[in-house]
């Protein structure tokens, strides 16, 4: 559905004729018909580009040089998945747990966080399930654990800062998600790291995890640990960081590489991809194939097919994006190749 947001809509007048363009940003009120005409042409292209795209949505992810590009999906509830064939994507490359603790009288406890971990995990049937740890604050509130009133709140105690801080919430995702690893292939990923020793307390905490339940009697396992890169220090010093696995946070990356908020329309021209951006994606690319690490991409930049070169471009193998962009994401990839050197 197209939406544009950041305009005035004190000129609009009921029934008023007017054009909505999602792709540009454009609201055009009293279009002439060759503007019309030229809407109308666009959208039948579109529509039948898209026809196109989604005649084989199982097939995999190619580039033009005959590259195999791993296309996995973003997830925010279950219930996302439903009537989606597995076989339509790698995997799910970012699951979104805060979402979960939105709107409730109280804060899942260990039970009910398992089974929603598990039900993700049959659904993959043994593609890689990346679920992000709590993730809460900025533009994500919880009210009763996220710290109210802050200044700025994206720059406040929100990610992994309010996990370390609440280790009794944080402790319960952790037990939770070692005990789902036991049915299938989990990863655990860290929001919102920024030094090396955020991680290392992260990984003790998910080992203690590990030690007690089996203390208990139960089956758990220490799942592969990762970090987002969303924080430009800790782009800039992936070498610091002893994880399994790197994940790009394009949508926080961004907004603090340019010091502009995404979410101000004002500030769009500068809230959008840049060189700046791209090279903190090489670092973190390069480092990661030095290493024999993965790495993959997971924000919003991933699902607008006109990047998809750009990030290729940079090494990028990787991609996890939202679900109805995997057709438009799959085609982007095919139409790439290599640029000569």
């Amino acid at each position: 559905v197209p939406m544009v947001v950041g305009v005035s809509i004190a000129p609009l007048q009921t029934g008023q004729a007017a054009l909505l363009d999602g792709d540009s940003g454009l609201l055009i009120l009293d279009p002439d018909a060759a503007t019309r005409l030229a809407f109308d042409e666009r959208h039948a292209a579109q529509t039948k580009r898209r026809r196109e795209e989604t005649a084989v949505p199982g097939a995999p992810a190619v580039t033009g040089d005959g590259e195999r590009v791993q296309v996995m999906i973003n997830v925010a509830d279950p219930a996302e998945l439903d009537g989606l064939d597995p076989a339509e994507s790698d995997g799910i490359g970012l699951v979104r747990t805060e979402l979960l603790f939105h709107g409730r009288e109280r804060l899942p406890d260990e039970e009910e966080q398992l089974a929603i971990y598990r039900r993700l995990l049959d659904w993959a049937g043994g593609r890689p399930v990346t679920i992000r740890t709590l993730d809460a604050g900025g533009d994500k509130p919880i009210p009763g654990l996220t710290r109210m009133g802050e200044a700025n709140p994206f720059l406040g105690v929100r990610g992994v800062r309010l996990s370390l801080r609440r280790p009794d919430i944080f402790r319960v995702q952790l037990r939770a998600l070692a005990r789902a690893a036991t049915a299938g292939n989990l990863k655990v990923m860290i929001p919102m790291v920024t030094t090396a020793e955020e991680m290392r307390r992260c990984h003790a905490l998910l080992s203690e995890a590990v030690a007690d339940l089996r203390g208990e009697g139960r089956k758990a396992e220490l799942p592969p640990l990762g970090m987002m890169v969303e924080v430009p220090a800790a782009a800039l010093e992936i070498e610091e960081f002893d994880v399994d696995f790197y994940s790009i946070g394009s949508n926080d990356l961004l907004q603090y590489v340019a010091a502009a908020s995404r979410d101000d329309p004002e500030l769009a021209d500068l809230a959008r991809p840049s060189r700046a951006l791209l090279r903190l994606v090489k670092i973190v690319v390069d480092r990661a194939r030095s290493t024999g690490r993965e790495v993959s991409l997971c924000g919003d930049l991933g699902s607008d097919p006109k990047y998809i070169p750009a990030l290729l471009d940079q090494g990028l193998r990787t991609l996890s994006v939202a679900r109805p962009a995997l057709a438009s994401v799959k085609a982007a990839v095919a139409r790439y190749r290599r640029p000569q050197s």
